[in-house]
């Protein structure tokens, strides 16, 4: 098949894109992130969700209109390409992979860490590495498929979300979001670049673009439902979880939401919080494999990875992109630190949408459906909580950019050698 051929399959409607986009943002963020995020933070961290929202606002409005004019999979990695160049439409396909495989594995380290909870037999990364395993074998044999998975679980893991924090609410105490910001302003920023991995899927459609019929209506609306939607959810959860327990409370605790339920006393609570989050990790899993194998593929499309991953089975399906993506992902259920992985990935995130909004403030303004003060906004918002993060996090993220670097050099000077046929 030729590069010209290689082309994904327009199959998802507005609601599969909805979907998409809620599995992708609701997931291990809620269930493990705010617990450290708490503790940087205090209830200030309702602040921290609120800046977050606020920045993934305003870098999806630079995908939106990107996917409206390029509407080719890879998002920024596409965008990057044609608006500024190869080397930073590469950077930033680097930078979500890195982001991104990370991802599906912090959601079978934190799928894992549920089991492990309730059945001990089973040891933690043992079942962090069957449910990556699952996330791979789903998306594998089609988008299709894992997408009908996907809105099932969706629909349970909010129903179960809003019945926990429902249950909770008779039990809030006001007094418990004093003192407010404990942390102060350097505690709220850094809770909120952990925070951020809680809000990493928003754009995930804009990645999917090929394969959303009628994207130019279909990406802004279902982009923007989802945002909203799960902030509302976030809010809420987590503001009676304060309410309750106390930021410090939550804190010390590795399972926040499953301790206001025992804090409420209540053992319905505590099955539908093992419950929803065992549903909503491993859902978060499989459309970030989903997304991020969509980047890989365009990026083998173009050589900048192996030409092999942009090779189609049966329906237009880049299962080897997907089994790529998902030996990443393996690895990273099998060995990988939870909150270490979390921060790769919010640094990770944050650098493509900065290039996402330096692509956006290009376009043109006949092509532009959103102010250029979003972009501009975006991109600040964006530079400044991946540098707030911890300097070690700054550090390994700023390692595996120049690896990144090396590595477009290496291949481009093969390249060079040996002419694409």
């Amino acid at each position: 098949m030729g590069k010209q051929d290689a082309s994904l399959k327009p199959q998802l409607t507005l609601f599969d894109a909805i979907v998409t986009g809620l599995a992708a943002i609701l997931g291990a963020g809620i269930f493990t992130i705010i617990a450290p995020a708490a503790g940087l933070a205090g209830p200030a961290i309702l602040v921290s969700f609120g800046i977050a929202a606020f920045v993934a606002f305003c870098n999806a409005s630079s995908s939106i209109q990107l996917a409206a004019v390029f509407p080719r999979s890879g998002g920024t990695y596409e965008f990057g390409r044609r608006m500024l160049g190869n080397w930073w439409g590469f950077i930033a396909g680097w930078m979500f992979l890195v982001a991104n495989t990370v991802g599906p594995g912090v959601s079978a380290l934190a799928f894992g860490s549920y089991l492990h909870a309730i059945w001990l037999i089973i040891p933690f990364h043992v079942a962090a590495i069957g449910a990556a395993a699952v996330m791979v074998i789903l998306d594998a044999v089609g988008i299709r498929r894992s997408i009908r998975v996907t809105g099932v679980i969706v629909i349970l893991s909010i129903a179960s979300l809003l019945a926990v924090a429902i249950i909770a609410l008779p039990s809030a105490h006001l007094g418990n979001f004093s003192p407010f910001a404990p942390g102060g302003l350097v505690g709220v920023l850094r809770a909120t670049g952990l925070l951020f991995f809680a809000y990493t899927g928003y754009s995930r459609i804009a990645t999917l673009v090929e394969e959303v019929k009628n994207p130019k209506r279909t990406i802004p609306r279902a982009s923007l439902i989802a945002l909203g939607g799960v902030t509302f959810f976030y809010l809420f959860v987590v503001g009676t979880a304060i309410a309750v327990l106390g930021a410090s409370g939550m804190a010390n605790s590795p399972s926040p939401l499953e301790a206001l339920m025992i804090a409420v006393g209540s053992a319905l609570g505590v099955a539908l919080v093992t419950g929803g989050a065992l549903l909503t990790t491993f859902n978060e899993g499989l459309s970030d494999l989903l997304g991020v194998s969509r980047v890989a593929f365009s990026m083998g499309r173009e050589h900048d990875l192996p030409a092999g991953l942009a090779k189609l089975g049966a329906e237009k399906n880049p299962w080897r992109s997907v089994i790529f993506v998902g030996a990443i992902t393996l690895l990273v259920a099998a060995f990988a630190p939870l909150v270490l992985s979390v921060a790769i990935s919010s640094f990770g995130t944050l650098l493509y949408y900065s290039i996402t909004n330096v692509s956006a403030l290009k376009l043109p303004r006949v092509q532009r459906t959103f102010p250029r003060a979003l972009a501009i906004a975006g991109l600040a918002g964006c530079l400044g909580l991946a540098f707030a993060l911890s300097p070690q996090y700054i550090a390994i993220g700023l390692l595996i950019l120049g690896v990144g670097a090396v590595y477009y050099i290496i291949r481009r000077r093969i390249m060079q050698k040996k002419p694409v046929t």
